[in-house]
């Protein structure tokens, strides 16, 4: 039998995706003629670009049932349907289109010829991979029959469940986790069995866990890892000797939110001559956590920290991210430094990059950092005074180098929802950019550039941070917003960073800013993982990664390992050698978990902002128009909170969608609704099972 055939015979008889190795050993366990790995690993890739196989990383494969399919992840839309990534884009699947597959599948899609107005369409023609083994929802009891009525509305169809085999007893209303034995088809609806019971729907802390087990979040370590984690101890004087550089001497300090427990980043400046230099130290968590180890298998796994609305859900173990990798004042810590000599105008003019051992001497939060610049006085001291101004100088003159280059300043707001000690909410802390956390930031992109600028020059393998130029679709509805607003720059097609910053710049201070900048930001293209170089476009910069959170994000750990052996030219030498080719995979995973890990932690929020707005029916705030559909009109808080106007209540006239326009308009009296108009608006329901709350106009 030919290679290619037996190869493709061997997968097909497989239940589980195989590595090269394993389909070697399923080959020479049933007899065949014996084919090496290598050669395997060819016919493998032949067969990928014929699409009969596709890879499904990690070095696995899985057969697809007709050639000629793309296969990409599916993201599932609360509304039933849905987009699978893919080479050729973003593909739309249609909610009768997806043969049974669930959110985060990966699936072979046959696409279209025809568009539709959301772009290539598809169907979906086999799950190759489910990411969904769970089901969280309420339980219902019809008789003998249990059914799980999915909280998470991107799941369609219910679960029916065997009473008998259920490992947890259930009483109909409470919310529970359901593990799937059988998933629906054309034919059957989803089965399963109950596992957990998370408790009643409207019992504290339960919208939360809601919101955990829909993002398949894991919320415990495996004893393995966190004993693993535990046993790690430092050896800052045998580092030294090994010739890590002693930066100890250098007054250092950090600055993070009042409420952060982990500090991965700190800061040292001086001036020298005309110009500053500027050292910023990242906690070294590479050197507790090397590759293939249990601690970071787990970390590979969870790839990001998740910052819910009541609790991190932490990428490390406690005694990593809060202890011995964490930089805590006055305490001795390995670290990877980037020092950098700056011209006034914010040239880097040298770097170098290197392991260390640093102690930070201070440390400050936002908050104090802000009210000390503002004030210019309150200083703890002179010496923190000093670095502080000198700190606000040189980042002043980093950020307009930036902004001079096209690089985009959106001024958004974060809304945190505050919680009692039950986990009740209430109130809406909103968190504008200060000057403070603009310090730090133009500091971490500049040590973030410095590093992928380097690892481009040395053409080593890198994992890069980038964002493509932004979707001309999306761009042309913002441009109708645009001119109805008036705004002097209406045509987007073709626009580069220096046009977003000219329209975000005229709608400062606007009533309709917030708007503005929010359609800006979902016409941009979402910044992604790559192990190639690319550009991006919200920075304008031609070379970029994430090296400043190895604590909190995967990606930035890979850069260290990568970083530290290029310096040490063991690129080619066990682990970095062995982790180089993955770095495809682990690029796109880190990109889907962070997409996860975002979701989550703006519904953490949401299901709060439900709850709070619950306690206020009847009760009148302002509001602005953020979305005009055919059915209503959307309308956003001054404390973000958004509900839907539904047509239904707005009885004075019979309205009509002009949806060129984004209005709503009175067939009777003219009366028009449109994008970023401000209305006065009543809470008339708030149902936090469906994070769904109902206005009506006042």
């Amino acid at each position: 039998m030919r290679p290619e055939k037996l190869v493709l015979k061997t997968l097909r008889n497989a239940h589980a995706p195989l590595t090269a190795e394993e389909i070697t050993g399923s080959i020479e366990a049933e007899g065949g003629a014996g084919l090496a790995v290598d050669r395997v690993g060819s016919v493998l890739g032949q067969l990928e670009r014929s699409g009969s196989v596709a890879a499904l990383g990690n070095g696995r494969y899985v057969a697809l049932r007709e050639r000629g399919l793309v296969t990409g992840r599916l993201s599932m839309n609360r509304r039933g349907f849905g987009f699978v990534s893919s080479p050729l884009g973003d593909i739309y699947i249609g909610k009768r289109d997806t043969a049974g597959a669930m959110h985060g599948d990966t699936v072979a899609v046959r696409v279209e010829q025809r568009k539709t107005h959301l772009g290539r369409a598809g169907e979906v023609v086999q799950v190759v991979e489910r990411a969904v083994t769970e089901v969280v929802g309420r339980f219902e009891r019809h008789g003998k029959l249990g059914i799980v009525v999915p909280t998470d509305a991107r799941i369609r169809g219910d679960l029916f469940v065997d009473l008998a085999g259920a490992s947890a007893a259930a009483k109909p209303g409470d919310v529970v986790v359901a593990h799937i034995t059988r998933y629906a088809d054309r034919r059957d609806a989803m089965q399963g069995v109950i596992t957990e019971v998370l408790g009643p729907e409207g019992a504290p802390g339960v919208d939360v866990e809601i919101v955990i087990r829909e993002h398949g979040l894991a919320t415990e370590f495996p004893p393995e890892v966190t004993t693993a984690a535990e046993s790690l101890g430092q050896d800052i004087d045998g580092e030294l000797e090994r010739g890590r550089r002693d930066v100890r001497d250098l007054y250092t300090f950090t600055i993070d939110p009042a409420d952060a427990r982990d500090f991965d980043d700190a800061i040292s400046i001086v001036r020298e001559g005309k110009g500053f230099r500027l050292w910023v130290h990242i906690a070294d968590v590479s050197h507790y956590v090397p590759w293939d180890s249990p601690v970071d298998v787990e970390a590979r796994h969870r790839a990001t920290s998740v910052y819910l609305v009541d609790r991190v859900l932490p990428m490390l173990p406690e005694h990593l991210s809060n202890v011995i990798c964490s930089l805590n004042p006055g305490e001795d810590r390995l670290t990877f430094t980037v020092e950098m000599l700056l011209d006034k105008t914010g040239l880097v003019e040298r770097y170098e990059c290197y392991p260390s051992v640093m102690k930070s001497d201070r440390r400050c939060n936002y908050d104090e950092v802000q009210e000390w610049l503002d004030a210019g006085v309150g200083f703890p001291d002179d010496t923190i005074r000093q670095a502080l101004l000198d700190f606000r100088t040189i980042a002043d003159a980093v950020h307009e180098r930036r902004v001079a280059r096209g690089g985009l300043d959106f001024d958004t707001v974060e809304a945190r929802v505050t919680l009692d000690e039950r986990g009740e909410p209430t109130g809406v802390t909103l968190r504008s950019r200060t000057e403070a956390t603009n310090m730090i930031e133009e500091a971490m992109i500049l040590a973030n550039e410095v590093v992928a600028r380097h690892m481009t020059s040395a053409t080593a393998p890198m994992i890069y941070r980038i964002h493509e130029d932004p979707d001309a679709d999306a761009l042309a509805q913002v441009g109708v917003v645009l001119k109805e607003f008036g705004y002097p720059i209406q045509e987007l097609h073709g626009a580069g960073p220096r046009t977003f910053q000219k329209i975000v710049a005229f709608a400062h201070g606007r009533p309709e800013e917030r708007l503005i900048n929010s359609l800006l930001l979902r016409a941009l293209e979402r910044a992604r993982y790559v192990d190639y170089l690319g550009k991006h476009f919200g920075l304008a910069s031609e070379a970029y990664t994430h090296f400043t959170s190895p604590i909190r994000r995967y990606p930035d750990l890979i850069v260290h390992r990568l970083l530290k052996a290029q310096l040490a030219r063991t690129l080619d030498k066990p682990p970095t050698a062995t982790m180089v080719p993955e770095l495809e995979w682990l690029a796109e995973h880190c990109s889907v978990m962070e997409r996860e890990a975002e979701s989550a932690e703006d519904e953490s929020q949401k299901v709060k902002l439900v709850a709070l707005m619950a306690h206020h029916a009847g009760e009148v705030f302002d509001g602005i128009v953020t979305g005009v559909m055919g059915f209503g009109l959307f309308v956003q808080l001054e404390n973000t909170a958004e509900g839907l106007v539904h047509v239904e209540t707005m009885a004075d006239d019979y309205y009509r969608l002009d949806a060129e326009r984004f209005m709503l308009i009175g067939e009777n009296r003219g009366v028009t609704y449109r994008l970023g108009q401000p209305v006065r608006v009543r809470v008339l329901d708030a149902s936090v099972a469906e994070r769904r709350l109902d206005f009506e106009l006042e």
